[in-house]
């Protein structure tokens, strides 16, 4: 478990770098533009990173880039970046855009995990969709 919160707290830390740094995109730029240039320097550190994530009995096959999966995770990505970069250019809030899309992909993603990935749902987890919707709506009054 301990993997899991250290892996969590890496996203966490990317998520504040990531939403301060799309908050600061130049306004005047193409989108799809800077969405290249901020991939072309992903794609950098993931290649200088594969060593370091390497496992026994992992694959580095690339036949692996071209699956249904990966495509899945292509798309939602440039929605999520160019919804994020539309949303702050349109004068989103920092304090509360990443917890209303992160809550509400949540509340989405529960009937998913139950009856795609077979997950477990219970009254604990349905007291915590409450409380994310009542956050979200604290965080949206003025």
């Amino acid at each position: 478990m301990k993997d899991v919160y250290w892996a969590l707290s890496v996203a966490t830390v990317g998520a504040v770098i990531y939403h301060s740094g799309q908050k600061a995109l130049a306004a005047d730029v193409n989108p799809m533009v800077l969405l290249i240039g901020v991939y072309a320097i992903a794609v950098l550190i993931a290649v200088v990173a594969i060593p370091l994530f390497r496992a026994p009995h992992q694959s580095d096959s690339v036949r692996h880039l071209m699956s249904w999966p990966v495509l899945a995770v292509g798309v939602g990505v440039i929605l999520i970046e160019g919804g994020f970069l539309l949303a702050y250019r349109a004068g989103g809030s920092l304090q509360w855009s990443g917890v209303a899309v992160n809550g509400l992909a949540a509340v989405i993603l529960v009937p998913v995990a139950v009856i795609a990935f077979r997950e477990q749902f219970s009254t604990t987890r349905a007291l915590g969709i409450l409380v994310t919707l009542v956050g979200m709506a604290l965080m949206t009054r003025k």
